[in-house]
């Protein structure tokens, strides 16, 4: 009896599908113009040429009692760059679309524009609804950028053969780009080079890198994402490796946003640096192993590791600023670490000597959780381990044996956790204000070498320590709203 009842019951709800199946007489009316969308204008990404924007997303709601039918959407230009896809099925042009009572669909749009169609690099287009009758509209609006698609063949890895980049069109790099051994690459200043998701450049054995920006002009490395939602998001590429006895002098760079900004394996020449930011590193600012680099002016800001970690080999840093206050969460490695060992790519603990890792005129401080933003990491097995701060700022409360800050040999004329009034570190702004207890402390015959700060101030009378001259706060914010009202 119950298997008779059950099978019954399937009949009757078969049967009651099937006749709601086979109507053909819901009652719609056409769209009378009154369709609520979410946008007027969508403004997709900012792109490159020849580049897929991401996929951007309007809702279109009928406000009504009734259903309506919308006899077409449709892109108006023919041949548009955009693609949709309206409550799940794609196309360019959709007929009889039912829109219920009370209802809303959703409409997804993405373009890949040509730049060389366009005559004003704004590509643009207009979505209609019902165009024969109660037309409405919702605009599309693609801001498209020319640049020069750097990409490899095949694999992900390719050899460079342009020696120069210049100013004129951006560059976009896909891939590791390498400048092959003995090879040169020289970049002109003003030039700004974009890398897409784990792109890098790679200096290869004996290679030459020259990145030769100025005070008005300076290179910029960054992610290939031009919305403003990415401008501060870290890791977004990989970084610059350079190999052994490379060739390396850089001025006036900003790096922006990558995973490791400079990683230098075993080089034996010195990497000149100057008058360069780093900033929103997911792993390191610069991470060295058995190298030698000479910087001055060098701004390194946050990093979710540590802004600088070295290991083994001779440094000298003069008038730079090292301030992590990574806030993705608590950071507890010390933002400057210096080790006479380090692993190899087999992870193999390798003793080496720290020759020399002086700090000269130069902020260390920073947000760790620990608190102290210097560490130090001796292997017993190797004896050199020597290391100097002189006229130094530096975030280290008293320790033993090398954390020792009484130690007059290692610590000269330091000042030890006092305020360095950055005007606004959670941005990367290391700029100092008035209240900063390095005014005037830095060493004159150091700075000498380097007589203007980063951004052009002449430090030779009264030199300050870090890579900025001070400056008054609330006479540069007065100055920056009355330009605010020129404009």
């Amino acid at each position: 009896m119950n298997i008779l009842k059950s099978l019954l019951k399937a009949l009757f709800i078969l049967a009651l599908l099937s006749q709601f199946s086979c109507r053909k007489d819901f009652s719609t009316e056409l769209s009378n113009g009154n369709l609520r969308f979410s946008v007027d204008t969508l403004f997709l990404d900012t792109i490159f040429n020849n580049l897929s924007t991401n996929t951007a997303r309007f809702t279109v709601h009928n406000p009504s009692n009734e259903d309506i039918l919308i006899p077409l959407v449709k892109l108006e230009k023919d041949n548009s760059k955009y693609r949709l896809n309206v409550d799940g099925i794609a196309g360019t042009s959709f007929s009889d679309v039912l829109l219920r009572a009370k209802d809303s669909l959703f409409v997804s749009v993405e373009s890949t524009p040509d730049a060389s169609d366009l005559k004003d690099m704004l590509f643009t287009d207009n979505l209609l609804f019902d165009p024969n009758g109660s037309l409405q509209k919702v605009h599309l609006v693609t801001l498209v950028k020319e640049a020069n698609l750097l990409f490899p063949n095949t694999g992900t890895s390719f050899e460079l053969t342009q020696t120069s980049f210049t100013k004129d069109i951006p560059y976009v790099i896909f891939g590791n780009a390498i400048v092959p051994k003995d090879g040169s690459l020289t970049i002109e200043a003003g030039t700004i080079v974009h890398f897409s998701t784990d792109a890098s450049l790679t200096i290869s054995d004996g290679a030459t890198l020259n990145i030769q920006g100025s005070l008005l002009d300076s290179i910029v490395f960054k992610s290939d994402k031009l919305s403003y939602l990415f401008e501060d998001v870290p890791g977004q590429w990989k970084g610059i490796r350079l190999e052994e006895n490379t060739n390396v002098s850089i001025d006036y760079l900003k790096i922006l946003n990558p995973q490791t900004a400079i990683e230098i394996d075993n080089n034996s020449n010195t990497v000149n640096i100057n008058n360069t930011e780093i900033y929103n590193a997911s792993e390191y600012g610069i991470l060295t192993k058995n190298s030698a680099i000479t910087a001055n002016n060098l701004v390194i800001g946050a990093a979710r590791i540590s802004g600088l970690r070295l290991q083994g080999g001779t440094y000298n840093f003069n008038h730079c600023t090292f301030g992590n206050f990574w806030s993705r969460g608590n950071r507890f490695n010390a933002n400057l670490s210096l080790a006479n060992e380090y692993l190899d790519d087999d992870d193999n603990l390798i003793p080496t000597p720290l020759q020399a890792a002086n700090f000269t005129n130069t902020i260390v401080t920073g947000s760790s959780f620990v608190r102290d933003e210097v560490a130090l990491e001796k292997n017993e097995d190797e004896p050199i381990f020597n290391f100097n701060f002189k006229n130094c700022m530096v975030d280290l409360e008293q320790g033993e044996d090398l954390l020792d800050t009484d130690d007059t040999t290692l610590y000269t004329d330091v000042l030890f956790n006092k305020e360095v009034n950055f005007k606004d570190p959670s941005e990367n702004d290391l700029r100092i204000g008035l209240d900063n207890e390095g005014i005037n402390k830095a060493d004159p015959t150091s700075a000498s070498l380097v007589p203007q700060d980063i951004l052009g101030m002449d430090r030779t009378a009264t030199p300050d320590i870090g890579a900025y001259q001070h400056i008054d706060f609330t006479t540069l914010e007065e100055d920056e709203e009355e330009n605010k009202e020129d404009e």
